[in-house]
């Protein structure tokens, strides 16, 4: 008679130690076990009789997907034998152990397998008789990426790097001007319950096939799509209007674990989010599954909208810069900082040398093969310049290293180019430093910028640049006309120093005619509010003069922005945009610099009654003064840690109130050190953000 199955053991914090997957809450159930491709693992199953090795047969089949089939990858049959040695790099599998009518089965999983939930099914047979007997083991088997593995595509080599990358759960997302970044720190909280179900869930939704789930490249490419709302029912709905009512705004979430638990309670897309956000919930994904992950902020991002390779501007026969082409040719912008990834592969699709970081990005931007997506493009084919590579590489490399082109209307009405500013996007490219706690200031902040592009004008830039502009028409056509000859009216934009909400700051420029002839010069400058994307929400102010200046002669102008001018019209990151505009009447010379600012907001106190101690009660106080004359509406708090996840409704503030105060009362849990970061939003004033760390007690 054939063996039956009494009971399986999956061994779950045994194997999750030996597979890096110990931190998994879901591990905390029986009924889950999470593994990662290229190694072995152990179980142990209990018959209700003794095995005989000569005359029992015992298979073990894997099946992943709805429609299973070993051609496909998506199943494996094996027949469990008493060998000495399992199969290298495939699947296989051994007895280890018989006592009785108790085995362990030891099974080595292949570096290729599909990153999916698997079912184990086993099957028994007596040698020489009819009859095979089913049981199904009722463990969800969950098999992931493994860059600890040589064999698998997401192989690191560096042990701080696997820290950093797969296993820390907690990082920093770069935010403000590249004069003056800000990073805040995000909870990336990949090992969380919700997570592996929300992912996989996403994936199903996204129909993904299971026998491509063990690419990293398409897998990658499937999450840039799935994080956002756009095609697929995805992860979070992007919102960039600053109407948030009916969901959370995206200056509220400090963290990826609230949307995961939302996401998996109502199976509906999250409401809302923005580019770091995006990032932020990014990061978790590819860490949960296994693909190393960073997060990357580009300061000046372009956003190229006809695929030239250039950023174009258009000033028109008055003199004013518009927002877009005329006639809509083009819409290009370029963002103060834009968040996307990174995601570390081998790239077998492509010749050697292309392996290693690839960029994606879950915001929504362009459409790439029908859908909104982007990446992996090569971080090396960036640098170089090698736009034909992998995927979506243009619009990474121009987001990165394109030049703006300013067209000035003629008074016969048809656009010419006058002027190229090199270096006027990607400024500054960070991200967070390996190994680094989350720090206040810039010591956690590492500079990117030079994997992303070569020095500017350095013989690397200039070949790079060639190769890009060979291979895009439109931006050969671009690049074939010249910029006016005769530029000898020298300018100067002055920053801007820093300033807190509700003071007045000063516009002020440098002129100076070095010619020897007379210069008349108009100039125009604006100063507007502008969201993180470039976009304008309101001008502030704008003025025009027209002076004249003799041979050799320096003349400095200014103006005051007061802050009734911009209190009450102010986007949500506080960003100010000061734009300088001057033309020389005759030799046609054109001149124009922008200077991106943040208002700084008040600072947000965190004060504890007591030293926090492990399952003692203490209270922890975060307060404000509200810097505003007017009331703060739909305010809330939100407060990201170990084991706390909370955004709170608070009432209303009154304008100018000092001392704003919230009390949370939390008991810790686990003794060391811990950090916690807690944001105020209101409609009116929003994104306050402290982090604060503090050692609890045995």
């Amino acid at each position: 008679m054939a063996l039956s199955v009494n009971s399986t053991h999956m061994y779950s914090m045994e194997n999750a130690i030996e597979h890096h997957t110990d931190r998994f809450e879901m591990l905390q159930a029986s009924s889950t076990a999470i593994f990662r491709r290229g190694q072995p693992f152990y179980f142990g199953i209990r018959f209700q009789r003794p095995i005989d090795v000569n005359k029992d047969v015992v298979r073990a089949v894997f099946v992943t997907g709805p429609a299973p089939s070993p051609t496909k990858g998506t199943s494996a049959a094996l027949i469990i034998s008493s060998k000495a040695n399992l199969a290298d790099d495939k699947w296989d599998a051994r007895f280890i152990t018989i006592t009785g009518n108790t085995v362990t089965v030891q099974v080595q999983i292949p570096s290729y397998a599909p990153v999916a939930v698997w079912k184990i099914v086993l099957h028994t047979a007596r040698r020489g008789a009819a009859g095979v007997n089913q049981h199904e083991v009722q463990s969800q088997v969950y098999i992931l990426f493994n860059p600890w593995c040589k064999n698998d595509s997401v192989h690191m080599n560096d042990e701080d790097e696997l820290e950093e990358y797969v296993l820390n759960d907690n990082g920093k997302v770069w935010q403000g001007t590249f004069k003056e970044p800000r990073g805040y720190q995000w909870f990336y909280g990949q090992f969380q319950a919700a997570v592996l179900p929300s992912v996989m869930m996403l994936l199903d939704r996204a129909a993904v096939p299971h026998s491509e789930r063990g690419s990293p490249v398409k897998m990658s490419r499937c999450i840039s799509a799935i994080t956002n709302n756009v095609d697929d029912n995805g992860l979070i709905e992007g919102r960039w209007d600053g109407s948030f009512d009916d969901g959370t705004s995206p200056f509220a979430w400090i963290g990826s674990t609230p949307i995961f638990e939302e996401f998996y309670n109502t199976q509906q897309p999250v409401k809302y989010g923005q580019c770091w956000v995006f990032s932020g919930v990014i990061v978790t994904i590819c860490r949960a599954l296994g693909i190393p992950c960073r997060s990357v902020t580009n300061y000046m991002s372009a956003h190229d909208t006809n695929s030239s390779l250039t950023i174009d501007t258009y000033i028109d026969a008055k003199g004013e810069k518009l927002g877009n082409h005329p006639g809509s040719y083009t819409n290009d912008s370029c963002w103060n900082f834009h968040v996307w990834n990174d995601v570390w592969m081998d790239r077998p699709d492509l010749p050697k040398g292309y392996g290693g970081w690839q960029a994606i990005d879950g915001t929504p931007q362009e459409t790439s093969d029908s859908m909104y997506r982007c990446g992996p493009a090569p971080l090396e084919a960036v640098r170089k310049g090698e736009v034909n590579i992998g995927y979506d590489t243009p619009f990474v490399y121009t987001e990165v290293r394109a030049d703006m082109c300013v067209f000035k209307e003629s008074s016969e009405g048809y656009w010419a180019r006058v002027k190229t500013i090199p270096n006027y996007v990607g400024k500054l490219i960070v991200t967070k430093k390996i190994g680094q706690e989350i720090l206040d200031g810039l010591e956690d902040m590492e500079d990117i910028t030079e994997i992303y592009k070569n020095p500017i004008d350095s013989p690397e830039d200039k070949m790079a640049v060639k190769k890009a502009i060979k291979m895009v028409p439109i931006a050969q056509r671009i690049y074939e006309m010249e910029d006016p000859k005769i530029e000898d009216v020298e300018f100067k934009l002055f920053d801007i120093e820093q300033i807190t909400i509700g003071e007045s700051f000063k516009i002020a420029i440098s002129v100076h005619n070095t010619s020897m002839e007379t210069r008349s010069i108009s100039i125009v400058l604006t100063a507007s509010s502008i969201l993180y994307t470039g976009t304008t929400v309101d001008r502030l102010m704008r003025k025009q003069v027209k002076i004249t200046l003799k041979p050799n002669q320096r003349e400095n102008l200014h103006t005051f922005v007061k802050p009734e001018e911009y209190l009450d019209r102010l986007s949500a990151h506080s960003l100010i945009r000061i734009t300088a505009l001057a033309n020389v009447d005759g030799t046609e010379q054109l001149w124009s610099q922008d200077d991106d600012f943040t208002v700084h907001k008040p600072e947000l106190t965190v004060t504890l009654s007591d030293q926090p101690k492990v399952n003692i009660p203490c209270t922890a106080r975060f307060s404000f003064n509200n810097p505003l004359p007017i009331p703060l509406t739909n305010c809330t708090f939100s407060i990201e840690g170990p084991s706390i996840h909370k955004i709170i409704k608070f009432r209303d503030v009154n304008p100018n109130e000092k001392n704003v105060t919230y009390a949370e009362l939390f008991k810790p849990e686990k003794n060391g050190e811990h950090t916690v970061t807690v944001s105020f939003n209101s409609v009116e004033l929003n994104d306050i953000k402290k982090t604060s760390t503090a050692t609890v007690l045995p």
